[in-house]
């Protein structure tokens, strides 16, 4: 009975050694294959350099007339505790309102800029398959834009730029922009001197 207790115990201590040593193996293997396997692909295909030129002249600011004037301030203070309605001071007469206002020189005519040598269009993308760029071209066509490609080396092979008409300025581009936007299709507005 000993005996048999003892080769039990035996049997035991080599059925977990081999379970350690299997297990250790699989461990193993993992961390020299799986690293082979599971690549980042990111580093392996690096992503082309995009230029991105911003126009020189900022675009005027307009800002909001408003009927907000904060000069009307409330005699006191309101307490939510009282039961009575605070007093607050009604705005000045017009004429009284006039008289406090300080007076505003008349506003300079804005100068129309020379025309600038900037011209702009829609960049639609780049693409490999000219098949693609025959289909966007004709959905451009459709939505009444003419457009344009134009080849291009980069580290990946030649590709294909598709541009739309030029625009006289970036406003009309912009316009032209959402408009494509709406029919499904992206882009960016690009400066062309």
């Amino acid at each position: 009975m000993q005996r048999d207790q003892s080769d039990q115990e035996l049997n035991f201590k080599k059925r977990a050694r081999r379970r350690l040593v299997g297990a250790i193996a699989l461990v193993l293997l993992m961390v020299i294959i799986l690293p082979m396997v599971l690549k980042d692909r990111a580093a392996s295909n690096p992503q082309e350099k995009i230029a991105i030129t911003m126009p020189s002249d900022p675009l005027p600011a307009s800002v909001p007339s408003s009927d907000f004037d904060s000069n009307v301030i409330p005699n006191e203070p309101t307490n939510p505790d009282d039961s009575a309605p605070a007093e607050v001071t009604p705005p000045p007469a017009p004429a009284e309102a006039a008289a406090q206002q300080p007076v505003e020189k008349p506003a300079e005519p804005i100068q129309e800029k020379p025309a600038s040598s900037h011209k702009f269009y829609v960049q639609i993308g780049v693409f490999s398959d000219a098949a693609n760029v025959k289909q966007l071209q004709t959905k451009l066509d459709g939505l009444g834009y003419k457009s344009h490609t134009e080849k291009i080396k980069t580290d990946k092979g030649e590709k294909i730029r598709l541009k739309t008409q030029t625009f006289a300025d970036r406003s009309e581009a912009a316009t032209a922009l959402e408009s494509i936007k709406q029919a499904g299709l992206t882009g960016m507005v690009v400066s062309q001197q």
